[in-house]
This record gives structure tokens, C-alpha cells and sequence, in this order.
């Protein structure tokens, strides 16, 4: 059967149209970014803790037939390309230098070398809290005052060394003046009269650091 020329010509047209359109998705599907993973490429089948503590986490995955891996960490939340990004050919790895009680992610994907990566997968971990090691004094209370002493006491709470700071109201705790003792009845001298004063206690442990100051206890001396 004849068509008019301009039916045919609309028809091509059409075709023509198609074909464009067709070949763009073709284009597009081949182009697929690499960080989407892709079938040459093993997933690795799952991460699992080993041991987490309050500033760092050992973790594990399985290797899937692979022989090396990236994986990227940070604060749960955090966009891929923001987080610290390690490479490594073991099975397993120990992340320091976290914050306490903190929600982190670690993305994970095998890296097949010249069949590029393959898809994520993550875990969700959560550091504990700290440990103390260092038990702070309490109960710290005023026993005596004068024009130009202040004498002081605190629960002991198994510790035997301490530091005593005082200084000027407001001033920000450890910035004052600093007086190690080994009693937990102190008298602080040397004070100018009709002065307030702000003092703070923490416990020396030596090796195991040093507790939390105490808050802050709040004193005048007498004229």
C-alpha cells in the first residue's frame, strides 16, 4: 500500500527517535559508576565486632574470595568521601583514637584491582563508656576558715594522693593555683582576707592519670 510522503517521512521519524533513545540508555547503563559495585567484583559477606572499647573497635569481615579491601569510617551519618577511607589486605582491623560512647559506621567493599570495587555493605558500632580507673573525690566540704587560711576535707574513696586548686571565682578548674597533698584534710594558706575563692580537688593515681575535679567549692575569707 502507498503512503503519503509526509506519513512516511513521519514514521522515519519516529524510528529515528527510538533508536536515539535506546541508544542513550546503553550508553548510560555502561557508564555506571564504579562505586556502585559491579558483578566481577565479589561483596564481602558481612562485618562483625571482635572487641570495642571506649576509644576504639576491632572489627572482622569474611573475605568472599578477595585478597584486598577499603573500607570508610566516621561518626554515624557522615557522607561517603567525608569519612577516613583505609585500604588493607586483611581480614580484620583495630580503629583508635574514637570518642566514648559514640555511634560510628564502617562502610566495607572489596577492591578487584582492574575489575574495579564492589558494592558496600556496613555496620553500625557503639564505643562504650569510659572506664574509670581513677575514683574522684567527693563530699569535699569547708572545716575552718580565717583571714588568711581556708581549711578543707573530702571523701577519700580509696585514692591516697591528690591535687588541690584554688584560685578567683570563674576561673576554669586546673588554671589556678595547684597543691599536691597526701592528706585528705587540707589547709590552704597564704589567702588574702575578705577574698571568695573558688577551690577544686581531684585524685592523683599515677599511672592511671588523674580523676575529674571536684566541683567547685566556694569560700570567703574572714576580714
Amino acid at each position: 500500500m502507498f503512503l503519503p510522503f509526509k506519513k512516511q517521512q513521519k514514521q522515519h521519524s519516529m524510528k529515528k527517535v527510538l533508536f536515539l533513545a535506546f541508544m542513550a540508555l546503553a550508553v548510560i547503563s555502561c557508564n555506571k559508576d564504579d562505586d556502585g559495585g559491579n558483578n566481577n567484583c565479589p561483596t564481602p559477606a558481612s562485618i562483625s565486632a571482635i572487641q570495642i572499647n571506649s576509644t576504639s573497635i576491632f572489627f572482622e569481615w569474611d573475605d568472599t574470595n578477595g585478597t584486598a579491601w577499603q573500607f570508610e569510617y566516621g561518626p554515624t551519618g557522615f557522607q561517603l568521601g567525608q569519612g577516613t577511607v583505609v585500604s588493607t589486605s586483611q581480614t580484620s582491623f583495630l580503629i583508635n583514637g574514637l570518642m566514648p560512647s559514640t555511634s560510628y559506621t564502617v562502610f566495607l567493599r572489596n577492591n578487584c584491582g582492574s575489575n574495579g570495587f564492589s558494592e558496600y555493605i556496613s555496620k553500625e558500632f557503639i564505643t562504650s563508656e569510659p572506664i574509670v580507673t581513677c575514683n574522684a573525690p567527693t563530699n569535699l566540704q569547708q572545716t575552718g576558715i580565717g583571714s588568711t587560711s581556708i581549711d578543707i576535707t573530702w571523701d577519700e574513696n580509696n585514692e591516697t594522693a591528690w591535687e588541690v586548686d584554688y584560685g578567683p571565682v570563674g576561673h576554669p578548674a586546673g588554671t589556678g593555683t595547684v597543691e599536691a597533698t597526701s592528706q585528705s584534710n587540707y589547709r590552704i594558706d597564704g589567702l588574702t582576707p575578705a577574698t571568695t575563692y573558688e577551690i577544686f580537688v581531684r585524685a592523683n593515681c599515677g599511672t592511671d592519670g588523674f580523676s575529674e575535679w571536684t566541683p567547685a567549692l566556694v569560700i570567703t575569707t574572714d576580714n
